[in-house]
């Protein structure tokens, strides 16, 4: 499974009452990711991109963690 669709399973599991799900360095090393938080942030962006998902990523201005929020 690549690092997108981890991420993916994970937020289906874990996301609020409004789509969202933040993600920190702890939460990406519990899904056996070991690479620098921003980097994934970025893969999975990309990745969400090029599929023309229905999810977007977002750090809102924060430094220790990102989010994968579900768009309407």
């Amino acid at each position: 499974m690549g690092i997108t669709e981890q991420i993916l399973t994970d937020h289906a599991a874990r996301k609020d009452p409004d789509g969202v799900t933040w993600f920190t360095a702890a939460d990406l090393a519990r899904l056996g990711i070991h690479d620098r938080l921003f980097t994934i942030m970025q893969t999975v962006q990309h990745t969400l991109r090029l599929r023309r998902a229905k999810q977007v990523v977002e750090s809102h201005g924060c430094t220790d963690r990102w989010c994968l929020e579900d768009t309407h």
